[in-house]
């Protein structure tokens, strides 16, 4: 059984970090262990702004554990910042995240089929405060918004607490044309009928006088 993570709550008070915008979308320490299996990840509901996950991973002894989760992005939000919060603490040099877009998280745990992976890379303590997905996220990444990610994250260390706000925001939208309302139209149509009617006219007159 994993350590507790009530220390990573207790960091983020003593250590000033606002959470009054903030949810957390998942403790382990209350939700629950995430998944080890990268084909079955746990599904984590996340909405507009902040959506906080922390967990824990490593050896405890027993081998590497793995945590998988996937999150659902609406087509009117968008994955815009992954920040490293300060109850992240790595045990060794760096821990590592990748992100694959879909349901599961198909990379075998050496590195095989690696090449579905939209996001992937490592992260240190020194990251810790910052936005790591401009660093991790992948030329063939795309927009990361109205689909399925499944995330992994590990460290092949001791045990390793990390921190993650995933932050989303709305997409923008082309703004709408102005809607012409019924008298609009018949005014526009008046107007144009008026023009017509000048132009015919005109065009008589013209007409007239080449004939003279």
């Amino acid at each position: 059984m994993k350590p507790s993570i009530v220390l990573q709550c207790l960091a983020l008070g003593l250590l000033g970090v606002s959470t009054a915008h903030a949810a957390t979308v998942w403790n382990e320490d209350l939700n629950g262990d995430l998944s080890g299996n990268g084909l079955s990840p746990t599904a984590i509901g996340v909405a507009s702004g902040s959506n906080v996950i922390l967990g824990l991973t490593g050896d405890f002894g027993q081998g590497v554990d793995r945590d998988y989760f996937k999150i659902t992005v609406p087509n009117n939000l968008e994955l815009t910042a992954i920040n490293l919060l300060p109850s992240t603490s790595v045990s060794g040099g760096v821990s590592f995240i990748g992100m694959q877009r879909g349901p599961q998280l198909t990379v075998t745990p050496s590195g095989g089929g690696a090449n579905v992976l939209i996001a992937s890379g490592h992260y240190g303590n020194d990251l810790i405060g910052t936005d790591i997905l401009p660093q991790i996220k992948l030329q063939n990444a795309g927009k990361l918004s109205g689909d399925t990610f499944s995330v992994w994250v590990q460290d092949t260390g001791g045990p390793a607490n990390y921190g993650f706000d995933f932050v989303l925001t709305p997409v923008a939208t082309p703004a709408a044309a102005p809607s012409v309302s019924g008298w609009g139209l018949l005014l526009l149509g008046a107007a144009l009928g008026s023009m017509l009617f000048v132009e015919a006219a005109r065009s008589a007159q013209s007409q007239g006088r080449a004939v003279t």
